[in-house]
């Protein structure tokens, strides 16, 4: 009696013809006792169809089979089809059984080494080749369908799960809610500049953060850069043309965020490279804070000594009187809070400031819509520029490669318009919710700053001085505020009723206000421009300290005044 092994394996999680294992080896077993063979092992593999898993699946049966060699004569397999999915793989492993003297049979089909037997087993293993190609390429076909439908067939990208949804094949991808906001972060920090690739994928994987299915995920740069050239974040996918179409599933970011990305990862020179490491997250007011004395921007370092490191920020123009007198980190910032809290004007001016916002938001709802008309215009004008090319191709004029390529070019960029036409009013946004920003903005100056990240912080202050700050070694001034800022100013000056206006007196000291000429005495007299500049008018200083903001240095007054 002949010794057999079954060998029995499945095709997918989902058997595609119906067929469960135990169902396999009971007609397996079933063949064996009709053919008198005597079966010594019963091996099952359960791994999932996959190309490079067939030919794993190949080497791991004649390796196993080698490693059984004389305890077995021959190998029965269910159907000639699990045994391999080629007619290459298949006589390829049928000849290296043969030489360790192992027979195949088949229970499903009847072959032998009779020639009619060969026979049925070449054309069984061409059928199967054949069969499999067929579902490998409608599965294909599906893939793309789906696709196009705005479905995405495939395992979700990390910062997304899909949930199962009874009656529903295949259901809209949703944010997971254990990392997603990690994937806004690392578009978002990237987009500030103060990030590379490599000191993301530090952040994210300090913060050791997991998956919807508890796997603590691993981030490297290979993976951060993986996620930042990823349009699916973007609601984009890409179908077999090579084309973006709109996903039905819900964005982490929006299409201007994604195409920034892409832009600053084409700039992969060195200077681009230090254009992004430009502000530096330590120091948030390096280049930010200018020195009174130069009027050139501050730069940051770290010391070492006395067993730690030490933050410092300092002048670094050697033609300064202070080029290289440090001032610690913790003590500028704290400074540059405190100047935080005088810019806050008082509760009774911020009350006038509904009706001037609201003059300001209705002029940029119309600038808003003049954006948009403009876009479409652009949108036209690739669509010319698209019918151009194909008259141009279709003359002969340009090469068919040249064309296919423009073309492509072409239609991705009317795609990404169009698509950010859609952002453009995809959403209603209400006046109360925008007031209540504001008055968010312009009350807790202070305390948003401080609680905020370096990034946040980089763009904070900047909202808020627009041009930057100066230091004098004891206190900030500044050049100009932000709009919110300077209604509150200008109302403040309207309700002033001090001294009435006269308009700009000559530039000399002796037509300035008192307070402007004792302030200019003391210390600051070393600072004023060469060509001269105008007094600031008495009724506008009152409105200044009125609405209790801060007296800047005298060279600066006629840039906020003016």
């Amino acid at each position: 009696m002949k010794k057999v092994i079954i060998y029995l394996r499945t095709s997918s999680d989902r058997q595609l013809d119906n067929t469960s294992l135990s169902t396999q080896e009971d007609i397996c077993r079933n063949y064996c006792r009709t053919e008198g063979f005597e079966v010594v092992e019963c091996s099952v593999n359960e791994a999932v169809s996959a190309k490079e898993t067939n030919e794993k699946r190949v080497i791991e049966l004649l390796d196993f089979a080698k490693e059984m060699q004389g305890k077995f004569e021959v190998l029965v397999v269910y159907k000639l089809d699990r045994f391999a999915r080629s007619q290459e793989q298949h006589h390829w492993l049928r000849g290296q059984l043969l030489k360790l003297s192992i027979v195949l049979r088949s229970a499903s089909e009847r072959i032998d080494e009779t020639p009619s037997g060969k026979l049925v087993e070449g054309v069984m293993a061409a059928v199967n080749e054949y069969d499999n190609a067929i579902r490998r390429e409608r599965s294909i076909i599906g893939v793309w369908k789906r696709i196009s439908d705005g479905l995405w067939p495939k395992q979700p990208p990390t910062g997304y799960w899909r949930p199962k949804v009874p009656g529903v094949r295949l259901s809209l991808c949703e944010w997971d809610e254990n990392c997603y906001q990690a994937i806004i972060d690392i578009f978002t920090f990237f987009n500030t500049g103060a990030y590379t690739q490599d000191q993301l994928a530090k952040l994210m994987a300090e913060k050791k953060l997991k998956d919807y299915k508890s796997v603590t995920l691993k981030f490297s740069k290979q993976y951060i850069s993986k996620i930042l050239k990823n349009p699916f974040y973007a609601g984009l996918m890409v179908n077999q043309e090579g084309n973006f179409v709109q996903g039905k599933h819900k964005p982490l970011i929006t299409i201007a965020t994604w195409e920034k990305t892409q832009d600053l990862l084409k700039s992969k020179s060195n200077n681009a490279t230090h254009k992004r490491l430009y502000n530096h997250p330590d120091f948030t007011l390096r280049r930010f804070t200018k020195c009174s004395f130069c009027d050139k921007p501050f730069t940051g370092c770290w010391s070492s000594g006395n067993g730690g490191k030490y933050a410092h920020y300092y002048c670094a123009n050697p033609k300064c009187e202070r080029y290289c007198q440090t001032i610690p980190k913790k003590e500028l910032e704290e400074k540059f809070c405190d100047y935080l809290k005088k810019i806050k004007p008082k509760e009774e001016f911020i009350v006038f400031f509904e009706k001037v916002f609201i003059t300001r938001y209705e002029e940029r709802i119309h600038e808003i819509k003049g954006d948009y008309l403009r876009k479409m215009d652009d949108i036209k004008e690739l669509e010319k520029e698209q019918a151009w090319l194909i008259e141009k191709g279709q003359k002969g004029v340009i090469p068919d490669d040249l064309l296919e390529k423009q073309l492509k070019d072409l239609e991705q960029k009317i795609t990404l318009s169009k698509f950010s036409l859609t952002d453009m009013h995809a959403e209603e946004v209400s006046i109360d919710s925008l007031l209540s920003y504001a008055y968010a903005f312009i009350r807790t100056a202070d305390l948003v700053w401080y609680d905020s990240l370096s990034d946040a912080r980089l763009k904070y202050q900047r909202l808020i001085f627009p041009d930057g700050v100066s230091f004098d070694g004891r206190e900030f001034s500044n050049q100009r505020l932000a709009l919110p800022f300077n209604l509150i100013t200008d109302i403040a000056a309207k309700k002033s009723t001090v001294v009435r206006t006269r308009g700009l007196e000559p530039p000399t000291l002796a037509g300035y206000a008192p307070q402007a000429y004792a302030y200019t005495k003391f210390r600051h007299v070393r600072a004023v421009p060469k060509r001269g500049f105008e007094p600031p008018r008495a009724n506008a200083h009152s409105a200044l300290n009125a609405a209790r903001l801060p007296v800047p240095p005298l060279r600066r007054l006629r840039l906020i005044l003016a």
